[in-house]
C-alpha cells in the first residue's frame, strides 16, 4: 500500500497545480485504495513519506470543501488511519486535523454525514490535550452545541447529540480553559438538563463541570455503577466510543491506586461497590452473550468472504464490530488488575479470551494481553497450583494457532502482546518443564530474528531504516528471550548473547531506549543487567541517535515551562446577548426622544463608537489569529518532514559511521603493526649493515687474491711467450692454481668455522663474563666484609691510638723525670769523678809521701 502513498503524493502536486477532472479522479483513486488498507506499516508516522502523505492532505482539506467527494475519501483514509494510536496521536498532535475538520462539519448538513465526522472527531480527540486559544476551537464548540440543540428531543438524534457531548467530554477532560470556553458558551444549568437523559457521558460532564481537577467519593461510586450499567446498553449499538470512556474511568482508577494511599485510594472505594461482589457474574454474562453472538456473525462472514478476506484483507485489520470487542476485553483486563475478583471468574474470562483466539482469526491482540493479565493475577493473588496449571495448559493450547496468526500478519500490537504472553508463561513455568514451550519460542526466534542473523554482507547490509513498529517488535521479543535466557540458560543463554553481539540489535537497543516509551524503555534496562551486554556499543549508537531529539526534547521542555494558559477573561455568551439588548434599547429611547438630555446622548455616542471599534478590533484580531494558526500549522508541518527527514537520513548515515568506526578500529591496529615493522626493518637494517661489513672483508680479500692471481697468469703468459716447452710448469701453476682456489674457498670455510669459533669465543667471554661478574660480587660482598672488619680495627686502632697518647704523655713525664734523675745521676757522677779525681791525687799524694 505504500506505493499508493507515493502515487497520491506525485498525483497530489499536479492536482495542486491544475485540478482537472483527470488529476481529481487519480487523486480519488489512491485516497479510495488506501482507505482500504489493513496494514499498520502504511501509515507508520516514523516514515518519511507517509509524512508527505499527511501533510499533503491536510492542504487538500483545507483548499476548501467546494468537492465534497474528494473530501469523504480524505475522511475515509483518516478513519483507517485512526485505528492505530500512535497514528492518530500525531493527526492531532503533529498534523492538526480538526481545524480542517470543524470546517467541514461547519459545512454539512446531512444526519448521516454529520454522525459520521462526529465519530472521527471524537476518536480524534479522545486523550489529545487542545489549547483553548485555537481559532477553530470555539466554533468546533458552538457547532457541537448546535447540533446538540437542534438533536434535543428527537430519539433518531440521540447517537449523534451523545457523540457530540462524547467530544466535549474530551475537551474539557482535564483541561480547565476549555471548560472555561463551554461554560461561556451555554447556559449551565439549562445545558445539564438536556443532557440528563444520555448516560454515562452525562455523568462524566457532570464531574467536568462540577470539580474539574478532582472527582469526590460520591461522584466515583456513581460513575463506577453508570459505567458498567451503561456497558450493557451499549453492547447492542456497538458504540465503541462510550465503552472507551469507562476504559479511561478505570484506567484513572488504577492510576490513583498506584499513588495514593492503601487506605484512601479509588480501588478500596471500588472495591465497597456492591457492584463487583454481587453483579459481576451478571456483567459476565452479558459480555460472555456479546461474544458468542460476535463469533457466530465473524465465523459467518469468514465463510461467506473467505477469498475475499485472504486477498484484500491482512489479519490486522479490526472492524467496528471488534473496534468494540477490543474496548470489552481492555475493560475486562482492567477489572481483573482492579479487583480480586477470584479464580473462578477469572477462569471465566479467560475462557472468553480463549474462546475468541480460537475462534476469530482477527482482532486477539487485547484477548492475548487479557489473556497475559489474567494469568499474572493468577499468580500475584497465589490461586491454587491446579488453577495455574489448568490455566497454563490452556494459554498452552492456543500457542501454536497465535504463532501461526503471528507467521501469517503484520499486526504489531499481536505480535508484542504475543511476546508478552511468552514472558509470563515463562515465568510461571520456572520451575516445570517448558519443552513445549521451548518449541513455540524457537519458532517465535526464528521468526522475528531471522532478518538478523542471516545477513550475510556483515552489519552493513542491514537495513537501518526500519519503522518504530518493527523495531518495537524486536525489542519486545528480544525483552521476551531475555527473560527465556535467565529461567533456562541451558537453551537460551547463548542464542540471546549471540544476539546481543550483532550491531543491528545495539541499533535497536538505542533506538528503544531514545524512544520515549516508558514501557519499552524500562524492559530496555532488564535487558541491561544481562552479564554480557554490550554497553559501550550500545552508548555509542545512544549518542549517534539522541542528537537531534536532544534538541527537540529541549523545545518541549521549554514549551512546557510557560506553564498551562490561563483561562480566558471573557463573558458568558448569555451576559454579552443582555448586554446587547440593553444597547439596543438605550438606542431605541434615543430615537424616541425618551432621553433628551445632549450631554447623555453623546456619552451614549461615544460609548457605541467604542464598543464598534473594540468589536472590530476582535474581529481583526481574529482574522489574524486565524492567518498566524494556519502559517503555524504550516510551518509545524515543514518541522515534522525536516525532523522525520533527518531521523532518515541519520539512518541512512548509520552504516556509513559503523563502516568509518571500524575503519578507524582497523587504521589504529594497521599503525601498531608499522610501528611493529618500522622497528624490526631497523633491526634488520642493522643485521644489514654489519652483513655488509663482512661482505666487505670478503672482497677485500677476494681482490688480493685476484690480484696474485693475475700476477701468476702474466708470468704463465711470459713462460708460453718465450717457451713453449713450459706448457706442463703452466698446467702445473693451472693445478696450483686451481689448489690456491679450493684453498681459498677452504679458507673461506675455516673463515667461517673460524667466525663460529669466534660466535662462540664471545658466547663463552660472555659466560666467562658473567661468572667473573658472579666473582667479583662476591670478591665484593668479601671486600664489603673486610671492610667492615677494618672498620672494626680501625676503631679498635682508634681507642689503641687514645690509650697510646695516654701512655705516650705518661711516657713523657716519666722520660722527664728519667732526664732529671740522669741529670742527678751526671751530676752525681761528675761529682763520683771529682772525689775520684781528688781521691786519686789523694792517692798519689799518699804514694809520693810513701816513697
Amino acid at each position: 500500500m505504500s506505493s499508493f502513498i507515493n502515487d497520491f503524493n506525485n498525483h497530489i502536486q499536479a492536482y495542486f497545480i491544475s485540478s482537472t477532472y483527470g488529476n481529481e479522479t487519480l487523486v480519488t483513486n489512491n485516497l479510495n485504495h488506501l482507505a482500504l488498507v489493513q496494514d499498520q506499516r502504511t501509515f507508520d508516522v516514523s516514515v518519511y513519506s507517509t509524512n508527505v502523505f499527511f501533510v499533503n492532505l491536510h492542504k487538500l482539506m483545507g483548499t476548501g470543501t467546494k468537492k465534497m467527494a474528494l473530501m469523504w475519501s480524505a475522511v475515509s483514509v483518516l478513519e483507517a488511519a485512526s485505528k492505530w494510536e500512535e497514528t492518530r496521536l500525531a493527526l492531532v498532535r503533529d498534523f492538526h486535523y480538526l481545524p480542517p475538520l470543524t470546517n467541514m462539519l461547519l459545512e454539512i448538513h446531512s444526519g448521516e454525514q454529520q454522525q459520521r465526522l462526529l465519530a472521527l472527531i471524537e476518536l480524534l480527540t479522545h486523550g489529545a490535550q487542545l489549547e483553548s486559544h485555537e481559532p477553530f476551537v470555539e466554533a468546533l464548540i458552538l457547532r457541537l452545541l448546535a447540533l446538540m440543540e437542534q438533536g434535543h428531543g428527537h430519539k433518531d438524534k440521540t447517537e449523534l447529540v451523545t457523540l457530540a457531548l462524547s467530544i466535549l467530554v474530551n475537551l474539557c477532560y482535564r483541561n480547565l480553559p476549555m471548560t472555561y470556553l463551554l461554560t461561556k458558551n451555554i447556559s449551565v444549568s439549562a445545558f445539564c438538563g438536556k443532557i440528563k437523559e444520555l448516560g454515562l457521558v452525562a455523568c462524566k460532564m457532570y464531574i467536568i463541570l462540577e470539580r474539574n481537577d478532582f472527582m469526590k467519593e460520591m461522584d466515583l461510586q456513581y460513575l463506577l455503577k453508570m459505567s458498567f450499567k451503561e456497558v450493557r446498553t451499549v453492547l447492542a449499538s456497538k458504540n465503541s466510543f462510550i465503552l472507551r470512556h469507562v476504559v479511561d474511568y478505570l484506567h484513572y482508577i488504577r492510576q490513583q491506586d498506584q499513588h495514593a494511599d492503601k487506605e484512601n485510594g479509588h480501588k478500596q472505594l471500588s472495591m465497597k461497590d456492591n457492584f463487583f461482589r454481587d453483579n459481576l457474574k451478571e456483567f459476565l454474562d452479558d459480555i460472555e452473550r456479546h461474544t458468542c453472538g460476535q463469533l457466530d456473525s465473524t465465523t459467518a462472514n469468514n465463510t461467506r468472504k473467505k477469498r475475499k478476506c485472504t486477498e484484500d484483507k491482512n489479519s490486522s485489520g479490526e472492524s467496528s464490530s471488534n473496534d468494540c470487542m477490543d474496548v470489552l476485553f481492555e475493560i475486562m483486563e482492567c477489572i481483573v488488575a482492579l479487583e480480586p475478583v477470584g479464580p473462578d471468574f477469572r477462569k471465566r474470562i479467560a475462557d472468553v479470551a480463549l474462546k475468541w483466539i480460537n475462534t476469530s482469526k482477527q482482532s486477539c491482540a487485547r484477548a492475548v494481553d487479557l489473556l497475559r493479565v489474567v494469568l499474572e493475577q493468577s499468580q500475584t493473588e497465589k490461586d491454587k497450583d491446579e488453577t495455574v496449571r489448568e490455566l497454563v495448559d490452556a494459554c498452552q493450547d492456543v500457542l501454536a494457532e497465535l504463532m501461526a496468526m503471528v507467521t501469517n500478519n503484520t499486526d504489531e500490537k499481536l505480535t508484542i502482546s504475543f511476546s508478552k504472553l511468552l514472558s509470563t508463561m515463562v515465568k510461571v513455568q520456572s520451575s516445570s518443564s517448558t519443552t513445549d514451550l521451548d518449541n513455540v519460542a524457537e519458532q517465535f526466534f526464528q521468526h522475528v530474528f531471522a532478518t538478523i542473523l542471516s545477513c550475510s554482507g556483515g552489519p552493513n547490509s542491514f537495513n537501518y531504516s526500519l519503522a518504530d513498529s518493527e523495531v518495537r517488535i524486536f525489542l519486545w521479543a528480544l525483552h521476551t528471550f531475555n527473560d527465556f535466557a535467565n529461567l533456562s540458560p541451558t537453551l537460551w543463554f547463548a542464542k540471546v548473547g549471540n544476539l546481543l553481539k550483532q550491531k543491528p540489535v545495539h541499533f535497536m537497543i538505542a533506538r528503544g531506549i531514545t524512544s520515549g516509551d516508558l514501557e519499552l524503555t524500562e524492559a530496555m534496562m532488564q535487558v541491561t543487567a544481562t552479564v554480557d551486554f554490550p554497553r559501550r556499543e550500545v552508548s555509542k549508537m545512544v549518542g549517534m541517535l539522541s542528537g537531534h531529539k536532544r534538541e527537540k526534547s529541549s523545545l518541549d521542555v521549554g514549551k512546557a515551562a510557560t506553564g498551562p494558559t490561563p483561562p480566558p477573561a471573557a463573558l458568558s455568551r448569555e451576559l454579552l446577548e443582555r448586554m446587547s439588548q440593553t444597547v439596543s434599547q438605550i438606542q431605541d429611547a434615543i430615537a424616541s426622544g425618551q432621553i433628551s438630555d445632549v450631554s447623555t446622548v453623546e456619552l451614549i455616542e461615544f460609548y457605541n463608537c467604542k464598543i464598534a471599534m473594540e468589536t472590530q478590533l476582535m474581529s481583526d484580531l481574529r482574522g489574524s489569529l486565524g492567518g498566524m494558526s494556519a502559517q503555524i500549522s504550516t510551518l509545524l508541518h515543514q518541522n515534522q518532514l525536516q525532523a522525520v527527514e533527518i531521523d532518515k537520513v541519520q539512518r541512512q548515515n548509520l552504516p556509513l559511521v559503523l563502516k568509518v568506526s571500524a575503519l578507524e578500529n582497523e587504521n589504529r591496529t594497521l599503525e601498531k603493526e608499522l610501528n611493529h615493522m618500522k622497528s624490526a626493518t631497523a633491526s634488520y637494517d642493522r643485521k644489514i649493515g654489519q652483513m655488509k661489513h663482512e661482505l666487505s672483508d670478503y672482497i677485500r680479500k677476494y681482490s688480493e687474491k685476484n690480484q696474485q692471481c693475475g700476477a701468476l697468469a702474466k708470468e704463465v703468459e711470459m713462460y708460453r711467450v718465450r717457451d713453449g716447452n713450459y706448457e706442463k710448469e703452466n698446467k702445473r701453476l693451472q693445478h696450483e692454481l686451481n689448489d690456491m682456489t679450493k684453498t681459498r674457498d677452504e679458507s673461506r670455510k675455516l673463515l667461517k668455522v673460524a667466525e663460529d669459533d669466534r660466535q662462540k669465543l664471545a658466547e663463552q667471554k660472555e659466560s666467562d663474563k658473567k661468572m667473573y661478574e658472579s666473582k667479583i660480587r662476591e670478591r665484593e660482598r668479601e671486600i664489603s666484609k673486610r671492610t667492615d672488619l677494618c672498620q672494626q680495627l680501625e676503631h679498635q686502632l682508634q681507642k689503641r691510638d687514645t690509650k697510646i697518647e695516654l701512655q705516650e704523655t705518661e711516657l713523657k713525664d716519666l722520660l722527664g723525670q728519667i732526664a732529671a734523675k740522669e741529670e742527678r745521676i751526671a751530676q752525681i757522677e761528675n761529682e763520683l769523678k771529682e772525689s775520684e779525681s781528688i781521691q786519686k791525687a789523694i792517692y798519689s799524694l799518699m804514694n809520693k809521701g810513701k816513697k
